[in-house]
């Protein structure tokens, strides 16, 4: 449709239309959610269905009239009830919820514009005027997603976060040379490289189980099952033998250990979700739905390409790459991505490098932290079954350095390698290579 035309109520109309849309069609729903924000309703009772709306959704219900009734509280017959009815009715169609969307987010910007101005007007000095000057260009020039944010403000926000001296809200991996070494938020997007049957999947479950002590986790498997991760998770976190569980050959004392064990890692917020066959888009939803801090992707080569199936394949996966990036930013989530790097040329042994990242050079632009786990030098006397190098291959914030672990196949877990030196000493290999 056409551009509409803005009206006194224009925005109190779009509104409407935009709840109506989300009520009759489900599909829609988790789109709206991550181009509305509350603040763009200028109606006191639009904004509370919206916000029950939200809430349900990310319970994981069905945002229809009744749901977002129940979770109102609104009495059968009454008049707020009828209001979600009516919202049904005068919508006949969700295709134009963007053009509606986009009516009532200005509309509510020129409203807040309004507002400033008449603070302006009743400024007494240059002085009061100034910071309103700033948020007053700070909404002309704003769009949709992008947060301005003034010098004043940036040293106000400046000075609230270091005066107390309170620790930084960093996210931990679970291990010294990735804590040590990077300072990781949730927004930030963090990529895991390594070749097949290096151990990707089991650092990255290890790294999931730790952070889901305190943050809610979305571990995204789009090549195992949900069984098999089970497997994994539990030799992991309760050190019962992996091959014991595989050939379901569990002891009385496996059983204790796992009843001893439970209660623990039932607290433990992860979630593992099947995602073979999802798109990028889907995986997004999917987190806003079940609110997650941090998600892991594993791998990101297996996502499905949305777009036009003829683009090459480098350009598809570029797209996948900056969605995620995009949705780490805007929404505050953590995604860590797995991925696989492409194989080395036959011959003489090489630590991999960023530049190795498959299909495109759009994942090593857009990470935060690139992680690379990888077998060590065979000429360097380490086992190639036993030992891994983790190594942080890129960090914005942070030193790059290396680590080698000792993989405890029986139990899926990595731990810093220690080994007899030539005199008899215990030397710990998990040194740092300089600063980036």
């Amino acid at each position: 449709m056409g551009r509409v035309d803005a009206q006194p109520s224009a925005g109190l109309e779009a509104e409407r239309a935009v709840l109506g849309a989300m009520l009759i069609d489900e599909s829609i729903v988790s789109q709206v959610l991550a181009e509305v924000d509350e603040r763009d309703f200028t109606s006191t009772a639009n904004r509370l269905i919206f916000q029950a709306a939200r809430e349900v959704f990310r319970e994981g219900g069905h945002a229809d009239a009744i749901t977002i009734n129940a979770k109102l509280g609104y009495a059968s017959g009454s008049p707020q009830q009828q209001q979600l009815i009516d919202l049904m009715e005068v919508t006949p169609t969700s295709a134009s919820w963007r053009e509606y969307a986009q009516l009532m987010r200005e509309q509510a910007a020129l409203g807040r514009i309004r507002a400033l101005s008449a603070q302006i007007n009743g400024a007494a000095t240059l002085d009061d005027v100034r910071p309103l000057l700033s948020e007053l260009q700070a909404q002309m020039t704003s769009r949709r997603g992008v947060k301005v944010v003034p010098m004043l403000q940036l040293l106000q926000d400046f000075s609230a976060r270091h005066a107390s001296g309170a620790a930084a809200d960093y996210v931990g991996f679970g291990l010294d040379v990735l804590d040590h070494n990077s300072f990781i938020r949730r927004g930030d997007v963090v990529v895991l490289g390594g070749y097949p049957s290096d151990g990707k999947t089991a650092l990255a479950l290890m790294m999931a189980y730790h952070m889901a002590k305190t943050l809610k986790v979305g571990f995204f498997s789009l090549e195992t099952s949900a069984g098999k991760i089970g497997d994994r998770i539990v030799t992991q976190g309760m050190r019962i033998d992996f091959d014991a569980i595989k050939r379901s050959r569990l002891t009385d004392r496996d059983w204790g250990t796992f009843a001893v064990c439970s209660e623990d890692a039932a607290k433990r917020r992860l979630d593992v979700i099947q995602a073979s066959g999802m798109t990028a888009g889907d995986i997004m939803a999917e987190s806003i739905t079940y609110g997650y801090d941090v998600i892991f992707v594993d791998y990101v080569q297996l996502i499905v390409p949305e777009g036009n199936p003829r683009d090459l394949r480098s350009e598809q996966m570029a797209t996948v790459s900056r969605a995620l990036h995009t949705f780490a930013q805007s929404r505050g989530v953590l995604v860590v991505e797995l991925a696989q790097l492409s194989r080395p040329e036959r011959g003489a042994w090489r630590a991999p490098d960023m530049h190795d990242l498959k299909e495109t050079g759009q994942f090593e632009q857009d990470a935060d932290l690139i992680v690379m786990i990888y077998r060590p030098d065979p000429q360097q006397n380490y086992s190639q079954e036993k030992c891994r190098v983790i190594q942080i291959a890129k960090s914005k914030e942070g030193r790059r350095g290396k680590g080698v672990f000792a993989f405890d196949g029986r139990h899926q877990t990595f731990a810093p390698y220690t080994r007899d030196d030539e005199k008899g000493r215990k030397e710990k290999t998990d040194g740092e290579a300089p600063g980036q």
